[in-house]
């Protein structure tokens, strides 16, 4: 595929916003091609794939890439933009103060060693006082609110019913932190062997596997893949 205008178009978009759901992606698509004067021929949903296909074989070797991933608590597939290079948290250093840091970094470790990867809303917000009690300068509690709704917005979290979960940029630009920071909590889907935050359990063993996975898996099997038993758990 030629390396155009939309690809580059696209790129920005994607280093602007960082996280973008796949009907954000499709829109942002045929927005461009209005926009550069390609009216006469719609996108197909699937040409997302080719231009994002196309831009990762430029930036890869900046250590750069644009991933796809199915957010479980959703339902929903995303795009996020990735720099493999350096620490996410020492590319923020630039835009937040080091207390505010400091509570991305508490979010990112209180929501990692809950057994189902969430925490209530206002555990969230809790959190400012524990760090003053830790001896760092805390963060008011409005500014936290504001916090968090403007990583939500990025994709760093998500709030669903009163409970914060990791959002789908987290789970591919903080791979690498997490599994080095918490290697002993942090699990991988026994199926593709990719880390795994949230996904559907086994009725019969601890076993936690991606839905998306599970679904493949059971059109051609009916056990669990861990403790071999019947699998009866709804996908």
């Amino acid at each position: 595929m030629t390396y155009t205008d939309v690809h580059r178009m696209f790129l920005q978009a994607c280093t602007n916003h960082g996280t973008l759901s796949k009907e954000q992606a499709y829109d942002l698509l045929i927005g461009i091609h209005a926009q550069i004067g390609n009216n006469d021929t719609i996108p197909r949903e699937d040409e997302v794939a080719e231009v994002v296909a196309a831009i990762n074989s430029r930036i890869n070797r900046f250590d750069q890439k644009i991933a796809y991933t199915h957010y479980d608590p959703t339902e929903r597939d995303f795009y996020v933009f990735v720099n493999l290079m350096d620490s996410p948290i020492n590319r923020h250093q630039n835009v937040y103060t080091a207390p505010e840091l400091h509570y991305f970094r508490a979010l990112l470790r209180e929501i990692t060693v809950t057994d189902d990867h969430q925490l209530p809303l206002i555990a969230c917000l809790n959190l400012t006082n524990q760090l003053a009690d830790e001896g760092t300068k805390p963060v008011a509690k409005a500014r936290a609110e504001q916090l968090l709704t403007e990583w939500e917005q990025s994709g760093y979290f998500l709030v669903l019913e009163n409970q914060c979960y990791f959002g789908p940029r987290t789970i591919v630009e903080f791979d690498n932190y997490l599994n080095t920071n918490f290697a002993d909590i942090i699990t991988r889907c026994c199926l593709c062997n990719v880390t795994i935050f949230y996904g559907v359990r086994c009725a019969n063993c601890p076993q936690i596997l991606h839905r998306e996975c599970m679904k493949k898996y059971l059109r051609r099997l009916t056990n669990c893949p861990s403790c071999k038993e019947l699998w009866t758990v709804k996908l």
